[in-house]
């Protein structure tokens, strides 16, 4: 697809009443710098009033280049007037939440799919309505929701 084809779909959007609000992930260890370029390439595809909300996933490593937080980065000081919010993604016990968490992701459920198996125990349930309060408590907080 060539720039012009999607840069209509935004416009075409926005006619309709739209609003665009594109979720995008960094995250921390080896793909921190790969992933903050895609966080680059995005914003610069999008119409100057799309908006966007950035999930910060310290799961593969800190979320940090040098001592420098993302708040720190010249990726994020330079886009931040596009940022609605930041989610912090907690550091999960790999062995507990995460597990959890990454079996859910794994068989691409969402949040109230898993929770509604009765063949998850219901310690794994329970750790799973903490992270959906977790970080749907962030983005009610910046009315993302």
């Amino acid at each position: 697809m060539q720039s012009s084809d999607h840069d209509q779909v935004p416009a075409l959007l926005a006619d309709m009443g739209h609003k665009i609000l594109v979720h995008t992930i960094i995250t921390g260890g080896q793909a921190l710098l790969d992933t903050l370029h895609n966080f680059a390439q995005l914003v610069g595809q999008f119409p100057a009033e799309t908006r966007f909300v950035v999930w910060l996933n310290p799961y593969w490593g800190p979320i940090e280049d040098g001592g420098k937080s993302f708040e720190q980065m010249r990726t994020y000081a330079t886009h931040k007037d596009r940022v609605v919010t930041i989610v912090q993604i907690p550091a999960w016990q790999e062995a507990t939440f995460g597990r959890g968490l990454g079996e859910m992701l794994q068989e691409r459920l969402t949040f109230d799919e898993a929770l509604a198996m009765d063949s998850r125990t219901i310690m794994t349930r329970q750790r799973l309505k903490i992270i959906q309060r977790q970080l749907y408590g962030q983005l009610d907080n910046a009315m993302v929701l």
